[in-house]
């Protein structure tokens, strides 16, 4: 029996001593350079020099990340839920949830995202509406939603929100119009679109708040699943000819209800 526990106490110890070496260096006491592939290197306080802690893997910016753009997966992939990757362009450490990237280290509002609308002009009296996916911090623009996170930047995908969570939804617009003379006349609103197939229109006079400009605000609720994607459109209320363009100091706010 003194001979099991002796033995057990010397596994033990040398457990306790041991290092993970997750490098092509043979010493992992030795510094590592810069073009050394370190996922981990874990140094005792002891030592009078090298690094003390643990080093992220890192790539150079974040279009470098795996599993975007692209190759972004469209199920979640929970052996991968977790991962953290240090993106030196920006200075911060990303975590992945299965499906796409975001700040590791920040707190915000988990249930509200709210992006700029594109300037964009009609003739024939409905658009389609552009929806920015820049992260504009200083002015409160975020996505935890991940609405538009790893979504393209060009063509259809422009103007869509994809859904990350099933759920209840409420969608508010903040619109700002400019057009010439007979343009407002009648009312101006929105349509609110799920995977291309309509669900609401809402009209209402606009505001006219500086003379120049006018303004409607507008909410929708909406039950989307997971996968889905919602489109936005201005329309006025006869259509045809009229004449108006969006502004880019329009809004789009989406918060998760349930």
């Amino acid at each position: 029996m003194k001979k099991y526990i002796y033995c057990l106490f010397l596994f033990t110890i040398s457990m306790y001593n041991a290092q993970v070496n997750f490098t092509n260096i043979p010493n992992p006491d030795s510094n590592a350079s810069g073009n050394d592939k370190v996922m981990m290197y874990v140094t005792n306080t002891s030592e009078a020099t090298g690094v003390k802690g643990f080093g992220l893997p890192a790539v150079e910016t974040p279009t470098d990340l795996p599993y975007t753009g692209v190759n972004a997966p469209s199920v979640s992939i929970d052996v991968l839920k977790g991962m953290l990757i240090f993106v030196k362009s920006t200075g911060e450490a990303m975590v992945f949830d299965g499906l796409v990237w975001s700040k590791a280290f920040e707190v915000e509002s988990d249930n509200i995202s709210r992006f700029q609308i594109n300037s964009v002009s009609t003739t024939s009296g409905s658009v389609l509406l552009p929806i920015n996916s820049l992260i504009d911090k200083p002015n409160f623009l975020a996505d935890p939603l991940k609405l538009k996170t790893n979504v393209a930047v060009s063509g259809a995908n422009l103007n869509r929100l994809y859904i990350r969570q099933t759920g209840l939804y409420r969608i508010n617009l903040n619109i700002n119009f400019t057009g010439p003379a007979g343009s407002f006349s009648s009312r101006l609103g929105a349509g609110l679109y799920v995977n291309d197939a309509q669900r609401f229109q809402l009209l209402e006079n606009t505001v006219n708040f500086d003379g120049t400009n006018r303004k409607i605000n507008l909410d929708f609720s909406v039950y989307v699943v997971q996968g889905q994607y919602i489109t936005l459109e201005a329309v006025s209320e006869v259509g045809g000819t009229t004449s108006y363009t969006v502004t880019n100091n329009s809004y789009v706010t989406v918060e998760k209800v349930l």
